[in-house]
């Protein structure tokens, strides 16, 4: 797993944001589960890198939820691409 202190940063940075992207993922899209949100998913990678939540398979269903950070690339109020740094932060969570 990579733990550089760059990416944990980037990854509180999201995690504690108050979701200025959120409306980039169109209302009628489905599903709407909070756990998709960038911020959720960034609070999710944290949880697997700092040890306190299981790289288990539900972790890597959640991690793979990633329609509404998609839709957030270009929204994002600090220029993050979460998709990417999701890839970076845990590679194997796509694996």
């Amino acid at each position: 797993m990579a733990k550089h202190p760059e990416i944990i940063e980037t990854l509180r940075t999201c995690a504690f944001c108050p979701n200025t992207c959120r409306p980039s993922y169109p209302a009628d899209a489905r599903p709407q589960i909070e756990s998709q949100t960038p911020s959720a998913l960034c609070l999710v990678t944290l949880g697997v890198l700092e040890g306190w939540l299981a790289m288990d398979d539900g972790t890597r269903r959640t991690l793979a939820r990633r329609d509404a950070a998609r839709a957030s690339r270009g929204h994002c109020t600090y220029g993050l691409d979460i998709p990417a740094l999701l890839d970076t932060a845990l590679p194997e969570a796509t694996a």
